[in-house]
């Protein structure tokens, strides 16, 4: 997906931030920098790594990040800070739907939740204007991913997210526990239409905001920052030419 925005926008700076983890952060090094050795580390756009600085850039793409942010809202106010006034966001994150089939195989064994409750794309878009930007819209899918043994389904649920349900369960569990979760799996999501492959509901969900340009309550007494002071003084300047 990196590689094809960075194709769209060819000659941009890009600016990759991490951040899920410490290890995270170190992968997306080893994928997408350059050796000092590589001739696209000198002739090509630049490439910078690390969070960017206030009102920086013009376009902010977030692929999946934001269902497993502990702090979503925090997130969605650091993209609002990042961003250049007129620049706007686009992201893709998982809806409630997500994994429906295993949150109803849970609960029929008595086991706790196997994941946190996802937020409706209507609560997004609301986020998003509480942060500060404008004109959110969003939109969702549902699709069926298949899977030929439940190894490999379990494998690709770790690959994509985390279990931030504060009543997860939190000990170790053993061996039998896995066999039993492994054999419910193979008989409660084999679907027929499928060949028999285990079927599994993924609800994706889009949305992208621009950021406007600030606006000041007439109070008694209002405090501006400079940064948005600066943007609404050249908005000013604009509007007159």
């Amino acid at each position: 997906g990196h590689a094809l925005v960075q194709q769209q926008f060819a000659q941009a700076t890009s600016q990759i931030h991490e951040t899920s983890s410490a290890k995270g952060q170190q992968r997306v090094q080893e994928l997408f920098g350059k050796p000092w050795w590589s001739l696209g580390r000198w002739s090509g756009p630049s490439q910078q790594f690390g969070k960017p600085e206030d009102a920086s850039v013009q376009m902010l793409w977030s692929n999946m990040a934001l269902h497993v942010a502990a702090n979503p809202q925090a997130l969605i106010a650091q993209w609002h800070k990042a961003l250049a006034v007129g620049g706007y966001v686009m992201f893709s994150c998982l809806g409630p739907d997500t994994v429906r089939e295993i949150h109803k195989l849970y609960a029929e064994m008595g086991w706790p939740v196997p994941g946190h409750s996802m937020t409706d794309m209507h609560d997004w878009g609301d986020m998003l204007v509480h942060a500060g930007f404008a004109e959110p819209i969003m939109d969702m899918e549902r699709i069926t991913l298949t899977f030929a043994t439940p190894q490999r389904l379990l494998q690709e649920l770790r690959g994509l997210g985390r279990n931030l349900h504060p009543q997860r369960f939190a000990a170790l569990r053993g061996r039998n526990w896995r066999a039993r979760l492994e054999q419910a799996l193979a008989q409660r999501l084999a679907d027929a239409g499928a060949d028999g492959q285990l079927a599994l509901t993924f609800e994706i969900i889009y949305g992208h905001a621009f950021k406007p340009a600030p606006r000041v309550r007439l109070e008694g007494s209002s405090a501006v920052s400079l940064q948005d002071m600066r943007a609404m003084l050249h908005a000013g300047r604009s509007s007159t030419r």
